[in-house]
């Protein structure tokens, strides 16, 4: 970190009044400016630092500690072109005032945007390690400590980076990088950003003057429209609420609260639902996962068959560690493991991001040789081996001088998006947007969802395991939704037994797809039927068994009552199952919609699609005397929209 190292200039270039003793009363007045500049810096207040420094520099044009103290405060404060021209002038006046400040010019220049002048100040910096340090006067003692441990820690590091932002041509993995602007950016640090597979939702972290994180949410109804924002969930507090993930499902959520169980210390990952932009159904991961430190920043696999996350836990290689986890087949979490020296270092590690092919991972590092402060970096996965390769930087315009983390990319591997503090921003840590290069997109990943209902009921088959041969098992959820992410172009084999349905077998041929929406494929399971009994068998004739009523759901699309000949087939099924029309003793209509629209809407709109279904029987030969039609309106069942628009038909046989 630059800061801390500026403020340790500070307090070795801090000189004493006395040395100056014997000087004139106008300079006398330059050094107590100077002092009180100093004191100002080291307090944090900045701006009553430049106001003091200018003044000991107007006071004393000749007084070279003050102009170099007045570049620091600029400095500080990120106000690049004017630091440049202080500490250049410092350096015209006196190339010996400072070996030291050769370093800082070249800095600033790199945190300028301009890294060619950045790399000919290290440079120059490096060669001065040849000259005696007395050279340099009583500056250079007391410069000593600061300037060896630039030399040790920081030299090699911003001289690559130089290297690498003016040589950007070989490095560069993205264009077209902007600021996301407000409301989304403010002048509180903004970070940590997650969109729907559509963009027109995002999720996102903001940090409060005081500290304090909460999770910020943001619609958008066009692409071209900026986002709404609000504050997200009930759950914010005045305690820090940190990084949101969500599954490609579009359902389940990960996301961090902080010290809500004193007992428990620290942060933890947690676990929901989203549902028409509600979360339910919040769980904290097990201790297992979870450590009695700072776990947090998860990440989940495009299949949701891999957890990644950040924590300080105890045996890590560093301060934060990258760890993950595989989803077993009961559902649970396997424990934690390190990623190991290729990714994690003796700094820390953060915010990891997977590809949709689960083949590259992105992540934030403060340890490995870098650009400036944090920088984005990713590795590739040899699936031959199951290990991670070595991080690379993923370089400019993403990665800069400053600080930048929390990378993302959208449903289709190419439109991402990031956090930095890098200057001309709205302040703090903004939202920046960017398009990929296709070098580092990943495979390409069809996202395939739809429901496993019964064939003729269509009720929804909730919590069932649903294999791809050759491949991961998923498992439908409470609507009886399962959502797979597939290579496209070629077949999916899917594979579902239940003990009340008849084995179902099938490949779909998967295309390619924006992924904004999922391709949709469904699965309708039929019931087992036993076998009839063999004509020739002399058994007694059984009793004859009570009718049993017959029910099923007839599906409308958005907002219409026409009866689909889809649904029509499924009605005749039924009948037949029945015994014809003429052993139908009264059939019950119930017309149900969804939540869109208004009450009457709603109310109107199911009875016309029991009427509809009605109309249908009628056509059939039923007798008119024998349908009952009742308009519920909007079904209160906790289904999918899609399965809430229907018609409940209860068939009572004679």
């Amino acid at each position: 970190m630059r800061t801390p190292s500026l403020i340790l200039l500070a307090l070795a270039l801090f000189i004493p009044r006395a040395i100056f003793g014997q000087e004139r009363t106008r300079e006398e007045r330059a050094i107590i400016a100077f002092d009180e500049g100093v004191q100002h810096i080291l307090d944090g207040n900045l701006k009553r630092a430049t106001k003091s420094l200018r003044k000991s520099v107007g006071l004393d044009t000749t007084f070279l500690p003050g102009r170099r103290m007045l570049g620091l405060a600029y400095d500080l404060q990120d106000d690049y072109p004017a630091a440049l021209t202080e500490y250049l002038g410092v350096l015209q006046h006196d190339p010996y005032f400072s070996r030291l400040l050769y370093f800082n010019t070249g800095e600033t220049y790199l945190r300028n945007g301009q890294p060619r002048e950045a790399l000919t100040y290290f440079t120059k910096f490096k060669t001065l390690q040849a000259d005696d340090l007395g050279k340099y006067g009583l500056v250079g003692e007391q410069e000593q400590s600061v300037e060896a441990q630039v030399v040790r820690r920081e030299l090699a590091q911003r001289i690559l980076a130089a290297q690498i932002s003016a040589d950007s041509s070989n490095y560069v993995n993205a264009t077209g990088l902007y600021n996301l602007g407000g409301p989304v950016n403010t002048i509180q640090n903004d970070y940590f950003p997650f969109l729907s597979n559509d963009q027109d939702y995002l999720l996102y972290t903001r940090q409060g003057e005081h500290g304090d994180e909460d999770l910020i949410e943001g619609y958008r109804r066009r692409p071209e429209r900026n986002y709404s924002i609000s504050r997200f969930g009930s759950f914010n507090t005045s305690q820090p609420e940190g990084m949101c993930t969500l599954e490609r499902d579009g359902e389940t959520i990960f996301f961090t609260l902080c010290h809500d169980d004193p007992k428990a210390g620290g942060c933890d990952i947690h676990r929901g639902v989203l549902i028409d932009g509600r979360i339910g159904e919040v769980k904290k991961l097990p201790d297992y996962v979870n450590s009695s430190t700072w776990d947090s920043q998860a990440a989940i696999s495009c299949d949701g068959q891999q957890l990644f996350f950040a924590s300080t836990r105890p045996g890590g290689i560093g301060g934060s560690d990258l760890y993950y986890c595989t989803l077993q087949p009961d559902g649970s979490w396997s424990e934690p493991r390190n990623l190991g020296a290729a990714i994690n270092t003796p700094e820390d590690e953060e915010a990891p991001f997977l590809s949709n092919d689960a083949e590259t991972l992105y992540f934030s590092s403060m340890g490995h040789g870098g650009l400036g402060d944090q920088d984005i970096y990713f590795s590739r996965l040899d699936r031959t081996t199951g290990r991670w390769a070595e991080a690379v930087n993923i370089g400019p315009p993403i990665n800069s001088p400053a600080r930048e983390l929390g990378f993302h990319l959208t449903a289709d591997g190419r439109q991402g998006y990031f956090a930095s503090d890098r200057p001309g921003g709205e302040g703090g840590l903004d939202i920046y947007g960017f398009t990929l290069s296709e070098k580092l997109t990943g495979r390409e990943v069809t996202y395939v969802s739809g429901y496993l209902t019964d064939s003729l009921t269509g009720e929804p088959i909730v919590n069932q395991t649903v294999p791809v041969t050759g491949g991961g098992v998923y498992r439908t959820n409470y609507a009886g939704r399962f959502f797979i992410c597939a290579p496209p172009d070629r077949a999916l084999p899917l594979t579902v037994d239940h003990n009340q349905y008849l084995p179902y077998r099938r490949s779909f041929d998967i295309p390619r797809w924006d992924n904004q929406s999922p391709y949709r494929i469904d699965l309708r399971l039929q019931r087992s039927v036993a076998p009839a009994a063999s004509a020739a068998a002399a058994t007694p004739t059984p009793p004859v068994a009570a009718p049993v009523d017959q029910k099923m759901g007839v599906f409308f699309s958005l907002e219409s009552a026409e009866v689909t000949p889809e649904q029509q087939r499924l009605l005749d099924l039924m009948i037949a199952r029945v015994g014809g029309v003429e052993r139908i003793g009264s059939v019950l209509l119930e017309g149900y919609t969804d939540e869109t629209g208004t009450a009457d809407f709603n109310l109107s709109l199911s009875r016309r699609r029991a009427e509809a279904v009605a109309a249908y029987l009628l056509a059939r030969g039923l007798a008119a005397d024998r349908i009952t039609v009742e308009a519920r309106g909007i079904m209160k069942r906790t289904l999918a929209r899609k399965l809430k628009r229907r018609v409940e038909v209860v068939i009572r046989p004679r």
